[in-house]
C-alpha cells in the first residue's frame, strides 16, 4: 500500500507542472558520481553544458548542483545516503545494489545510466591457458566478490557445469591495475573496463574471453563468439547483465519527484550532444581518464549509450533482472544470506516509474516501448556486435503479468541446490 500510495503522488507532482511559476524554489542537489566509469563521456557532458539545471528550471527549480566524486565503491555513497548528505547517484552497478537492497539503504532506482559493463579474463600473450577448462588447479587474480568475479565464476558455470572452487581455481584478491599486468603467482586476472583494453599495448595480457561471449586472442578458438553464451539467462547481450543505475534518496524522491524527471530528461540531452560530437565528448571524458586515445576509444565503445545503441535511462524488465541474477551469484559465496527476490525490489523500483514515464513522454514516447521490448542491437569501431537485453518499461509493471519475472532464467547460480 506504501508503495501504490507513493506512486500515486508521484504521478500527481509530476502531471502537476504550471506553465509558469511565480518564484522558483532555490534547491541544492548533492550528487555522486565516478568521473573513472565509462558513463563519463554523458556525465561530464551533463555537468559541462548545466543541464540539469536548465532542465529543472522547466519545472520551477533554480538548482545549484553539487557534483561530488565516489570512487571508492558503494559503501562510503550508501553512508551518504543514509546521513542524507546525498541525492543522487548515478556510477553503481548490480554489484552494489544488492547490499543496498538487502540492508534496506534509503534509495530508489530511477533509471539506468548506463549498460554492458563488459567484465573480461585475461591471460599473458601465449600462456598454455588458452580455455577456461584449462584453468582448473590455477591462480587467478580477482577482485574478490565483485562483478568481475561474477563474471568469471558465470563463464566457469556456464562452460563447464562447475563452480571455481570444484575447479580447484585459487583466487588471489587483487585490484584489476594489478591484475592486467599479470604479475609472478597467477595464471590469469579478472578485469573489467578499460583496464582490459590496457592489456595489449601494455604487451601483459590478452583477452581470453568476456562477459558478453567474446573471446580473444588468448583463446585457442580465436576471435569469435562463444556458441554456449545462447543458453545464458542474459542472451542476447551475454552470460549476465550489469547497469549503472541512477540512484535517489528515497527523502529526496518524495519532497521533489519533478526534479528526478528533471535530471532524466537532461540525461537523455546529454547522450545526444555527447553522440552529436562524439570525439568532443571522449576527450571531455578523457581529461578524467587519461588514457591512450586508443584504450579511451575502446571504453568509450564498450558502453552502448555512448553510441547511441541504447537510448532508453529507464527501468527495463532486464535491468531489473541484473540485480535478481547478481544476488543469486553473491548467495553462492556466502556475502548474504538469500538472494534479492521481486518483492524486495519493487518497492525500490516501482515508487520511480511515473517519473521515467513522464520524462519519457516529454521525450516525444521514443523509444517505443516495441523497440525496448525487442532489445537494443548494433555495432561500432570496438564492438561489431553488440547486443543488449531490454524488456518493457517499469511503468508497465502492473498491467504486465510477471513483469520481469517472466524472462527469469535458472542458472547459473540457481542449477545446484
Amino acid at each position: 500500500m506504501k508503495v501504490r500510495y507513493f506512486a500515486a503522488a508521484a504521478v500527481a507532482l509530476v502531471l502537476a507542472v504550471p506553465t509558469a511559476f511565480a518564484q522558483n524554489k532555490q534547491v541544492n542537489v548533492r550528487v555522486g558520481w565516478n568521473p573513472f566509469a565509462g558513463s563519463t563521456p554523458i556525465t561530464a557532458t551533463m555537468i559541462n553544458e548545466k543541464l540539469f539545471e536548465q532542465e529543472a528550471k522547466k519545472y520551477g527549480y533554480d538548482v545549484t548542483t553539487e557534483w561530488i566524486q565516489f570512487t571508492a565503491g558503494g559503501p562510503p555513497a550508501n553512508a551518504a545516503m543514509v546521513s542524507g548528505r546525498l541525492d543522487i547517484d548515478v556510477d553503481f552497478g548490480s554489484a552494489a545494489m544488492v547490499p543496498r537492497i538487502k540492508q534496506k539503504v534509503p534509495i530508489l532506482i530511477f533509471g539506468v545510466h548506463a549498460s554492458h559493463l563488459s567484465n573480461a579474463v585475461v591471460v599473458r600473450p601465449g600462456s598454455d591457458v588458452n580455455d577456461i577448462a584449462k584453468l582448473a588447479g590455477k591462480t587467478v587474480g580477482v577482485p574478490i566478490a565483485t562483478s568481475a568475479h561474477y563474471t568469471l565464476a558465470s563463464i566457469a558455470q556456464y562452460q563447464l557445469g562447475k563452480s571455481l572452487q570444484e575447479l580447484g581455481v585459487k583466487l588471489v584478491n587483487m585490484p584489476p591495475t594489478e591484475g592486467i599486468k599479470m604479475p609472478p603467482g597467477i595464471d590469469a586476472a579478472g578485469v573489467w573496463v578499460p583496464l582490459r583494453f590496457m592489456g595489449k599495448p601494455l604487451g601483459t595480457a590478452e583477452l581470453l574471453i568476456d562477459s558478453s561471449g567474446f573471446m580473444g586472442a588468448g583463446h585457442r578458438l580465436g576471435v569469435k563468439r562463444t556458441d554456449d553464451v545462447k543458453n545464458a539467462w542474459a542472451y542476447p547481450e551475454g552470460y549476465l547483465a550489469d547497469r549503472l543505475y541512477l540512484c535517489a534518496r528515497d527523502g529526496f524522491a518524495k519532497d521533489h519527484p519533478n526534479l528526478l524527471v528533471a535530471f532524466l530528461r537532461a540525461r537523455v540531452l546529454a547522450q545526444k550532444i555527447a553522440n552529436d560530437n562524439k570525439d568532443k565528448a571522449l576527450a571531455v571524458a578523457n581529461e578524467w581518464w587519461k588514457l591512450d586515445p586508443a584504450v579511451a576509444a575502446q571504453a568509450r565503445d564498450t558502453y552502448p549509450e555512448n553510441t547511441n545503441i541504447r537510448n532508453a535511462p529507464y527501468v527495463l524488465e532486464y535491468d531489473a533482472l541484473a540485480i535478481i541474477k547478481t544476488s543469486e551469484f553473491f548467495t553462492s559465496i556466502d556475502t548474504i544470506d538469500a538472494p534479492v527476490t521481486w518483492a524486495e525490489l519493487k518497492p525500490v523500483l516501482a515508487p520511480a516509474a511515473a517519473m521515467q514515464k513522464a520524462a519519457w513522454e516529454e521525450g516525444g514516447a521514443k523509444p517505443t516501448v516495441a523497440e525496448m521490448e525487442a532489445h537494443f542491437k548494433g555495432s561500432n569501431p570496438t564492438w561489431p556486435e553488440l547486443n543488449i537485453a531490454a524488456g518493457r518499461p517499469v511503468w508497465m509493471w502492473d498491467e504486465t503479468p510477471n513483469w520481469g519475472e517472466r524472462h527469469y532464467k535458472a542458472g547459473p547460480f540457481t542449477m545446484k541446490k
